[in-house]
């Protein structure tokens, strides 16, 4: 089978990276030429950087590049290893649990209640929202497969 070339997660963050280069980098261009800013760009920016960290964090775990403590983690025996990354999986997911749980829980008080929109754009807030249990949703099954998906030979952790 052809190993794929790109993931979701990438395709999905060189976009979002490329759409803040360009808006920044027109935000400056405006901003020295006209002596105006334009403010929803940075509105824009801020909010696209919090969904690029939570792709980043999924690809981290698919690759097996997310932070562990090796030097202790590769002093224990193949089962506690294995049962120490089962334990930091199994934590993972739950994190990331809660934060989807959290995230839709504000999402649904600002399309319901607090009905709040942004200042630059008067854009509903909670369409900003959107991307954090979208995104940690990815992280969460990146975290699965790495924990319990068949690890490759020579690597600990399932990671690629």
């Amino acid at each position: 089978m052809e190993k794929k070339k790109y993931h979701a997660e990438e395709i999905i963050g060189a976009v979002l990276l490329a759409g803040m280069a360009v808006l920044t980098f027109l935000n400056v261009i405006n901003r020295y030429v006209f002596r105006k800013s334009i403010a929803f760009t940075e509105e824009i920016t801020v909010n696209l950087f919090v969904w690029i960290t939570l792709i980043g964090i999924a690809m981290a775990f698919r690759k097996g590049a997310n932070l562990k403590m090796t030097n202790l983690f590769d002093r224990f025996g193949p089962k506690l290893q294995k049962t120490a990354t089962t334990v930091a999986g199994v934590i993972g997911i739950l994190i990331f649990g809660f934060v989807i749980v959290n995230s839709c829980q504000e999402i649904w008080k600002n399309m319901t209640f607090y009905r709040t929109t942004s200042e630059a754009l008067g854009i509903p807030t909670w369409i900003y929202s959107l991307g954090t249990p979208v995104f940690s949703g990815m992280v969460i099954w990146q975290i699965a497969r790495s924990t319990f998906g068949k690890p490759k030979a020579g690597k600990s952790g399932g990671g690629e």
